[in-house]
């Protein structure tokens, strides 16, 4: 009977030891920590095309370019610019959405702006995107 009572408690021991591995390992702070940073920045997330509608012509266009990329392990971002440069928008992407490594990044951030962990623009264009996404690195 000791024995069974040992084993039980061995399980369990694993068990606990296993889920908190698990959460840390798929704890993903980048995200809430450059939400935080547009935040104190003044910057809100877009999270519908309308919340986008600056950069309408230029998605639809195909002139919303990738101009500068960040890796922070689980998750990545691209700051994107029309040829104007008169706005920027920040998109952050991980292994559950879709990449935005290549193709055409600004559409793709344009039509579903909700399925990315954060996104967020900036009339008129000025370095606070990039300060927030640098200071994760």
């Amino acid at each position: 009977m000791k024995w069974l009572m040992a084993l039980a408690a061995l399980v369990a021991a694993a068990s606990i030891t296993v889920a908190v591995v698990v959460v840390v390992r798929e704890r993903d702070p980048v995200p809430d920590e450059i939400r935080a940073c547009l935040d104190e920045a003044g910057l809100s997330l877009a999270r519908s095309s309308e919340a986008l509608g600056v950069a309408r012509v230029d998605a639809t266009g195909g002139t919303l370019k990738p101009v500068r990329r960040w890796d922070w392990g689980r998750t990545a971002g691209v700051l994107l610019q029309a040829p104007e440069r008169d706005y920027a928008v920040l998109a952050l992407w991980n292994a559950d959405t879709p990449s935005l490594a290549r193709g055409d990044v600004g559409r793709r951030v344009y039509s579903a702006p909700s399925k990315f962990p954060a996104v967020a623009i900036q009339v008129p264009r000025s370095d606070r995107l990039v300060a927030c996404a640098e200071r994760q690195g």
